[in-house]
């Protein structure tokens, strides 16, 4: 370790600082943070879900928990409202938390309670999408090209740096977008 630029010292010059705690802006906080809330789950009964690190599960006594992790964002569900009180009340002890209540909207996905349980939607996503690219008033087609085109190398106009701009914009945001058909529930 070295003293940081800016920072040294002639007086001390092997000296260095020691962080008693991880701080935003430092590249490994948010390995620190994750594996301070991974540490207290754990301690509270949690199992890491081995096929996503940030779903967390806990079923004991007949209580199931899920719990996902995004960023510094959680999202808690379970089985019984009290379990997800007492898990808030024990995770404020070591987090500073804040409960935003129900959830709305998630990464794209929108979240509407039902009779049933819930229903996951991304309309409003495809909505955004389509009114960013100038296309709300565009015609669904099963096929989105004629299938009669005849295609040439040659022919038409190039494209501007701005078209291939605005295609990977297109491309990016279509990534995360999920289609299924509504006569599949």
């Amino acid at each position: 370790m070295r003293q940081p630029p800016g920072y040294e010292s002639s007086v001390s010059p092997r000296h260095v600082c020691k962080l008693d705690k991880a701080l935003y802006g430092l590249k490994q906080a948010p390995r620190a943070w994750y594996y301070c809330l991974y540490s207290k789950l754990r301690s509270l009964g949690f199992f890491a879900s081995k096929g996503d690190t940030s779903l967390f599960f806990y079923h004991r006594h007949g209580v199931t928990i899920f719990m996902l992790i995004y960023v510094d964002d959680i999202i808690v569900t379970s089985s019984s409202p009290k379990a997800v009180a007492a898990l808030l009340k024990d995770l404020s002890l070591d987090f500073a938390l804040k409960d935003l209540g129900a959830l709305h909207f998630f990464l794209g996905i929108e979240v509407k309670s039902v009779a049933s349980g819930i229903l996951l939607s991304q309309e409003k996503y495809v909505q955004e999408i389509l009114q960013r690219m100038g296309m709300t008033g565009c015609k669904p087609s099963p096929t989105p090209l004629s299938t009669s085109e005849k295609l040439s190398l040659r022919d038409g106009d190039l494209l501007t740096s701005a078209d291939s701009t605005r295609y990977r914009s297109i491309v990016g945001a279509l990534q995360y977008l999920t289609l299924t058909r509504p006569d599949i529930a």
